[in-house]
């Protein structure tokens, strides 16, 4: 009998291998017979096969995963709406803006949605292939796209990211809230309004049906620089009011100026001195949109208004060691800055969360692998509860081995976390109101020398221009730093634009002395025109 081995019997404890075949049923050798049957070809019927019968599956509806065209456009609009409207709700309900500031920025972007009317209705293109543009900031592109403005261009066909920040900037500007665009780029680094890793709020389905180049419009590659938000505001400005026609105002500067004021610790005796050159240099804070092929970076008001505070505390607080004397002690020159102490102060305010043991709102993102090092315990703790909140997609279903690893206290469902916003806008007033108590260590009285015919210097005599970077000395370089970080722009802007200031008023000078000469020359022709006509009345007469 010929044996075929086989996998083990397993019947009672049967460990046989070895089978054999009798009438198409399988037996071990002992005898148990095995399930299942085996047909025997028969040799005469060679050529011939059963049939085989298959079940079919049922066929599964194809579901399309990622739209396309026409509805590619208008699902990636929903998505951007929707982000608009989480920064606008963060901004009315958790930094204490105005209810209406949500209907303003709504009617702005309902006129924006008009210029897309086409593209979304537009019923032939439902399969085709999106349209792209740069997501990078305008200081990235080429300089010869962003100094020129186009209103059917792809430069503005599609709205960016950072466009819904300067969307709700401009809701607050026409509404001439007292609220700078510095402001707004302090709100988006402490994660206080919706920017970075802004998809994590957004539904999931809507998410997986958005194809992944408009995901990636939406993700944030890099920090968001202050001076590339100005850029995107003026962008957005000339957009609203060359296609749409619309006038914006102009800054609300007095509570603007007081604030900045404030934060560098100046004395408010130099708000006279601001209004006098605001006069000469006529700077209106608004918007410049005339058509031209660069644009001034001193044609934007918060430039403007920094720029004039720099030349009055030049003129009046110089940072060199003259020893220049008033003529009256009514005037603001009686008092004088020491520079070093005040930047002194300024750093003592601006390491104040690292003395209380904190890293600090908005320096959370700021932190490398070098930082982690040197961080205390609750410091890391302060780390990770910004790193969940900021980072973490809850929207996604939890893995089999998330239990293992069990998030913070601020992720639990019956725990509310409570609006910190509040909390670090008091500690920074707190914060300032000491540093303006420190003002005796920076300020010091200058004698008053009443005799106009003394040969001193007088406060605004000597004055020092600098046309870059390397022309600042250190004690004017820490209040150029800290101006230009107060405003949002690099030091280099800065200096560009208070240089131009200056220009202007050079120009306004020697015009001045221009319209002095002239007018001293007709008065000495005119004098000498009547001595001659005396002289030749007295000559008629002794005739």
């Amino acid at each position: 009998m010929e044996y075929i081995t086989r996998e083990p019997c397993g019947q009672e404890g049967c460990r046989e291998t070895r089978f054999f075949l009798d009438n198409g049923l399988w037996f071990c050798r002992r005898g148990h017979q095995q399930a299942g049957t085996q047909v025997v070809e028969d040799p005469e019927d060679f050529g011939t096969q059963g049939k085989t019968s298959r079940v079919k599956k049922p066929v599964a509806a194809k579901v399309q995963k990622k739209y396309r065209g026409r509805q590619a456009y208008r699902l990636y609009l929903d998505t951007y709406q929707l982000i608009l409207w989480k920064q606008c709700h963060a901004l009315v309900n958790e930094r204490g803006f105005p209810p209406h500031l949500e209907h303003v920025v709504r009617d702005l972007w309902a006129l924006r949605l008009e210029t897309f009317g086409k593209k979304i209705e537009d019923r032939g293109d439902e399969d085709s292939q999106p349209e792209f543009f740069s997501s990078q900031p305008t200081s990235a592109r080429d300089e010869s796209e962003t100094e020129t403005f186009t209103p059917g261009s792809k430069l503005v066909q599609w709205p960016r990211l950072i466009d819904t920040v300067a969307l709700c900037y401009l809701g607050a500007f026409l509404m001439r809230l007292p609220v700078s665009i510095a402001d707004f780029h302090r709100m988006v680094m402490r994660n206080e309004i919706t920017y970075y890793r802004a998809l994590i709020h957004i539904p999931r389905d809507m998410k997986d049906k958005l194809p992944q180049e408009y995901i990636a419009l939406l993700e944030t590659t890099r920090l968001l620089k202050a001076e590339d938000l100005h850029t995107a505001v003026y962008d957005v400005l000339l957009l609203y009011h060359r296609q749409f026609k619309v006038q914006f105002p102009p800054l609300n500067y007095p509570p603007l100026l007081y604030r900045l004021l404030k934060r560098l610790a100046l004395p408010v005796d130099i708000y006279p001195t601001i209004k006098r050159l605001q006069t000469l240099l006529n700077f209106s804070f608004s918007y410049s949109t005339k058509s031209t092929r660069r644009r001034k970076a001193l044609n934007k008001p918060d430039l403007q208004l920094i720029t004039l505070i720099v030349i009055a505390t030049k003129l009046l607080f110089p940072f060199d060691d003259i020893q220049r004397h008033p003529s009256s002690a009514q005037e603001p020159t009686v008092q004088a800055i020491d520079w070093n102490a005040w930047a002194e102060v300024q750093r003592q305010f601006e390491r104040r969360d690292k003395t209380a043991g904190r890293i600090g709102k908005g320096n959370e993102v700021l932190v490398d692998e070098g930082d982690v090092f040197s961080m205390t315990p609750d410091q890391l703790d302060e780390y990770m509860g910004w790193y969940e909140s900021s980072w973490l997609d809850t929207s996604r279903p939890p893995n089999a081995l998330a239990s293992l690893f069990p998030l913070g206290p601020s992720s639990s469902k019956d725990q509310t976390q409570p609006p910190t916003s509040t909390t670090n806008s008091d500690d920074e007033e707190e914060a300032m109101e000491k540093m303006l108590h420190m003002a005796p260590r920076y300020l010091k009285s200058r004698a008053v020398i009443s005799d106009p015919d003394a040969d001193i210097p007088r406060p605004g005599s000597q004055y020092s221009r600098y046309k870059h970077e390397s022309d600042l000395p250190d004690s004017a370089r820490v209040f150029y730093e800290t101006a230009a970080k107060v405003v949002g722009v690099s030091l280099a802007t800065l200096v560009r634009c208070v240089s131009q200031a200056e220009i202007q008023i050079n120009k306004w000078l020697e015009e001045q002395r221009r319209v002095e000469y002239f007018a001293e020359r007709e008065r000495m022709d005119v004098e000498e025109e009547v001595s001659g006509l005396e002289e030749i009345g007295e000559m008629e007469g002794s005739k």
